[in-house]
C-alpha cells in the first residue's frame, strides 16, 4: 500500500495527468466539478478513484473527508494542489519523500508562475526553509495534522485566511511547516481573476477569520536547510 494520497478537485483543464506520468509513489483522488459525465469516466483510466461533486475547493475535500475517513486514514501524507499546478511526478514523488523525512506537520513545494506571496518564491540552493506559512493553492499535511484541522476547510467560502488560520492552530511551530525549496511547481494561471461566484467579498472573509481567531497577517522564514 501506498503511504502518500494526493486529492484535489478537477476540472476539464486539469493538470493532474502529468502529475502521473511516470511511476508515483502516491495514490489520487479526482474530486470531478464540471458537468462532462463522459470526461468523468475518461479520467477512470488514470485513478480509480474519481467522485463528482460541487462546491468550493476546500468544502469539497472537508466533505470527502468526512464520507471517506477510513480511505484517506490509510495514508500518512495528503496534499491538496490546485489543479492548475505544473509538476513533475518525479518532484511529486521528492516532495512526499522530504515532508516525511523530515517530519513536517505542514507544507509545500516552493512556486513560480503565478504567485501571490512572496515567501513561496524558491530561494536556490536551499533545501527547504521552516516558515509560518503554506499557501492554501497547495498545502500537504501529515495525516494526524489533517485530522487536526480539516474541520476548518469551511470556515468561508473562498478559504482566504487559512494559510494563516492552520498554523495558529498548530502552535506556531518552528520547526515542523515549511516550503520545499528543492521542489518547484509552477502555478500556470492568474491569481483571483474573478470572486464574482463567493456570497461575500474573499478581502472581508479574510479580515474576519484574523479576528475571529485574533491572528496577525505575517510570514516568517524562522530557519533554513540548506542543499549538501
Amino acid at each position: 500500500m501506498k503511504k502518500y494520497l494526493i486529492i484535489t478537485p478537477t476540472g476539464k483543464n486539469s493538470l493532474f495527468k502529468e502529475w502521473v506520468q511516470g511511476t508515483p509513489n502516491f495514490d489520487i483522488v479526482l474530486l470531478f466539478y464540471e458537468n462532462d459525465e463522459q470526461l468523468a469516466k475518461e479520467y477512470t483510466k488514470y485513478t480509480p478513484y474519481v467522485f463528482v461533486g460541487k462546491g468550493e475547493k476546500f468544502h469539497l475535500i472537508k466533505s470527502f473527508i468526512k464520507d471517506n475517513l477510513d480511505f484517506v486514514s490509510r495514508y500518512e501524507y495528503i496534499w491538496f494542489p490546485d489543479d492548475d499546478a505544473s509538476i513533475s511526478t518525479d518532484s511529486i514523488n521528492h516532495f512526499f519523500e522530504l515532508s516525511d523525512q523530515h517530519n513536517l506537520w505542514l507544507s509545500q513545494p516552493a512556486m513560480t508562475g503565478y504567485i501571490s506571496h512572496q515567501i513561496t518564491t524558491p530561494v536556490y540552493g536551499s533545501l527547504l526553509r521552516y516558515t509560518n506559512f503554506v499557501e492554501v493553492l497547495a498545502p500537504l499535511f501529515s495525516l494526524e495534522t489533517l485530522l487536526k484541522v480539516y474541520s476548518t476547510f469551511d470556515e468561508n467560502y473562498s478559504s482566504h485566511g487559512y494559510d494563516f488560520l492552520w498554523p495558529h492552530l498548530l502552535g506556531q511551530p518552528q520547526d515542523k511547516i515549511a516550503i520545499i525549496d528543492d521542489i518547484i511547481m509552477v502555478h500556470i494561471k492568474p491569481v483571483g481573476q474573478s470572486y464574482d461566484r463567493f456570497p461575500i467579498p474573499p478581502g472581508q472573509e479574510l479580515e474576519e477569520l484574523l479576528n475571529k481567531y485574533n491572528i496577525t497577517q505575517s510570514t516568517t522564514n524562522y530557519s533554513q536547510i540548506w542543499k549538501k
